[in-house]
């Protein structure tokens, strides 16, 4: 065992510290580290702190980076919490990719710290960079919910995080007043890619032709996803859906002008009132909302219950928040894009009616 090795694991450089963090939710804790999916078989490495920038990193990457996500299959992407070695992990990559807004994975902002501290040959890719986010709020879902949940924002503020509220909110989306989930927006995920290429090609400058080849080729993909959405939601009887769970879907609404209402509001730790499923239900009617969507790492029980209450509702569908893969998913090839097109487009068009 190295030095650097020994005294990481013997407690440094924050990497505890991630076991005392927030987040925690029925998806994380004591898993395994470092997830199953691995890229191409390079000489040169990085690790992904979830799902979707793995995803995006190894499209760039081809076959000219091994690409790790530090997340395993089946675990939410800002609810799970590693083992004290991630960091360990971390710093054996030539790279570490992560969302930098600060404390929506705190052990991956552990990660940072350290290696920025020591480990100036690890090249820190912040996906987030150079990505136009939005405050809670602005993509218009229901102000009381956030107003509750304390996701109000002052003007100017950097996406540093803010402190945490009496029911530990901060801690759940932890992005201050930013809503961090930009990802299940196909024309922010381009911004995340050109980043992602272009941080890997100051690193490695030998594969930028690879680098930028790859990067061309999956920011027309993404762009085609966009065009998709933008044309099979276009003629909808609806202007609003509802989604019965925690609402990681603003951006997607905000790109495609929708409303997003739900009665649980922004926090997966939240639970909806009687009042508020009351509200939802009135609402449902009098909308003549067919279908109720659902997050499928929140489950459909609220779903379910909105359609058994309301008269005009008749089926759930679910989304995905596009940050984790399952191993159903994983057999069935649904990438990024795939979950966005054959699970997150189905379910909109049967909601807002445009099927």
């Amino acid at each position: 065992m190295d030095e650097t090795r020994r005294r990481l694991l013997k407690g440094g450089a924050g990497v505890i510290a991630a076991a005392s963090a927030g987040c925690l939710d029925s998806l994380g804790g004591g898993a395994p580290n470092v997830g199953s999916e691995t890229g191409g078989g390079g000489n040169t490495a990085a690790m992904a702190s979830f799902f979707t920038l793995a995803d995006f990193t190894r499209q760039v990457g081809g076959d000219a980076l091994a690409v790790e996500n530090a997340v395993p299959t089946g675990q939410h992407g800002h609810g799970w919490e590693p083992q004290s070695d991630i960091t360990v992990d971390a710093i054996e990559r030539d790279a570490f990719v992560y969302l930098g807004i600060e404390g929506f994975q705190r052990w991956a902002d552990d990660v940072v710290r350290e290696i920025e501290a020591n480990h100036g040959d690890v090249t820190v890719i912040d996906a987030a960079e150079n990505v136009d986010l939005s405050e809670y709020g602005e993509h218009g879902h229901d102000e009381d919910h956030e107003a509750e949940d304390g996701h109000g924002h002052d003007e100017g503020q950097d996406h540093e995080h803010a402190d945490d509220n009496e029911d530990g909110h901060g801690e759940d989306h932890a992005g201050g007043d930013y809503d961090p989930h930009f990802w299940v927006d196909p024309v922010r995920s381009q911004q995340a890619v050109e980043t992602i290429r272009d941080r890997l090609i100051e690193a490695d400058g030998d594969n930028a032709g690879t680098y930028e080849e790859n990067a061309e080729s999956y920011i027309a993909d993404l762009e085609e996803l966009h065009d998709r959405f933008e044309g099979d939601l276009a003629e909808r009887e609806h202007d609003t859906v509802v989604v019965a769970g925690h609402d990681s879907y603003g951006y997607l609404a905000e790109r495609y002008g929708f409303e997003i209402h739900t009665p649980q509001g922004v926090s997966p730790e939240t639970e909806a009132s009687p009042s508020q499923i009351a509200e939802t239900v009135e609402l449902v009617e009098r909308e003549g909302i067919e279908v109720i969507l659902y997050d499928h790492f929140d489950g459909d029980t609220l779903a379910r219950t909105v359609v058994e209450e309301a008269d005009t509702a008749s089926d759930v569908a679910a989304l995905s928040p596009a940050e984790s893969v399952t191993e159903e998913w994983e057999a069935e090839g649904l990438d990024y894009v795939g979950q966005m097109e054959e699970i997150n487009l189905p379910a909109l068009q049967a909601a807002l009616g445009a099927d």
